[in-house]
């Protein structure tokens, strides 16, 4: 029998705000094809506006409002939560119908949030849910270990699932003309905003460079850094907001390097999808992007927060074709042999299989 998952997301692609709204949707479409019967249910934020679910064709996509739940719950046979801001729907359904409950921790909030009410209000239930969840995947086992000190009672009930992504397409010709810098993602501290800056200081001093940064949803430091960054590099600067994934994927393959400087990164899936389509890569040697760029992928890690030794680094990449070139040509088999999508679903099926309700 078929298992029946009732997924609950604030985040669906193509046009995600973070990287939940990615994995959520290429993980619903994999295992549908693999035969488990995903449906998203999506509760967006009051400021987001709900993808267009029935022009992608996607008909087990469905829109959650506050007058009725389009599903019937006792159809299905556990919840899977991604997003924390459905945490109350989630604890209701499992009570009500008796729906096992997992819960993919995308990030940890006392990690990643800045001190204060609001941060206050999220770790809190998040722990909740860390407790209350049969069985908690992480994306890392940094992310685990964190978790672990932090509730002990998690290691029973958890493991590492790690985000996978499709197969790389076509191999591309390498860029030709003035390739940009890239990078791609929130606009927050945690993503490395403020050292991103001055790294982009030292580089447009030292060469002509093409900057384009596309994400947004700024927190209050990175709303006063990029219109800083704006401002100073206005010439060389290009913010283009949210892309889709396809878009994305385009921007990426075309990159002279693609920066990801994170403070904090639980896993590290913009590093993934650059290398994915070979870009080179230069991550920050923390959190999840350890277990990503290693020494035969498609990228390199930086020991430092010091801007300068970043400039040096980047530098070294885009001023070497023989090196830029080697970085691209590593990427794509490096993801396919060891992040592919195929493998993130067949390690939740046996999750779901574990706790399925008919099981």
């Amino acid at each position: 029998m078929s298992v029946r998952v009732l997924v609950l997301s604030a985040d669906y692609g193509p046009r995600a705000w973070s990287g939940i709204g990615i994995a959520v949707a290429q993980q619903a479409r994999a295992l549908r094809r693999l035969g488990i019967e995903a449906h998203v249910l999506l509760g967006t934020p009051p400021n987001q506006a709900a993808p267009a679910a029935a022009m992608q064709g996607e008909s087990f996509v469905h829109r959650l409002s506050a007058q009725r739940c389009p599903l019937e719950p006792r159809e299905f046979d556990l919840i899977h939560l991604h997003s924390l801001a459905l945490s109350e729907l989630a604890l209701q359904l499992r009570q009500r119908f008796g729906l096992p409950l997992i819960y993919t921790a995308h990030s940890l909030l006392h990690l990643e949030l800045e001190a204060g009410a609001v941060a206050a209000f999220w770790c809190k239930l998040q722990r909740h849910m860390l407790a209350a969840s049969d069985q908690v995947v992480f994306l890392s086992v940094a992310e685990r270990a964190a978790a672990i000190e932090l509730m002990p009672e998690v290691a029973a009930r958890s493991e590492v699932i790690p985000n996978g992504v499709p197969p790389p397409p076509e191999p591309r010709p390498a860029p030709e003309g003035e390739a940009p810098i890239v990078f791609a993602g929130r606009f927050a501290r945690s993503k490395g905003i403020e050292l991103l800056a001055e790294l982009l200081g030292r580089l447009c001093a030292r060469r002509r460079c093409h900057v384009i940064l596309a994400g947004g949803h700024a927190d209050e430091i990175g709303e006063r850094v990029v219109s800083r960054i704006a401002a100073c590099f206005a010439h060389a600067c290009t913010l283009v907001g949210w892309l889709e994934h396809t878009q994305l994927e385009q921007l990426f393959a075309r990159a002279a390097i693609v920066l990801v400087p994170s403070l904090y990164e639980p896993f590290g899936l913009v590093a993934l999808e650059a290398m994915r389509v070979g870009a080179p890569v230069l991550a920050a040697a923390t959190g999840g992007l350890v277990e990503i760029v290693s020494d035969d992928s498609g990228g390199r890690l930086v020991h430092s927060r010091d801007p300068e030794v970043w400039c040096e680094q980047a530098l070294n990449i885009i001023g070497t074709p023989a090196l830029a070139h080697e970085l691209r040509r590593r990427g794509p088999p490096y993801v396919a042999a060891h992040f592919t999508l195929e493998r993130t679903v067949q390690r939740l099926r046996q999750v779901y299989a574990a706790h399925a309700r008919r099981a």
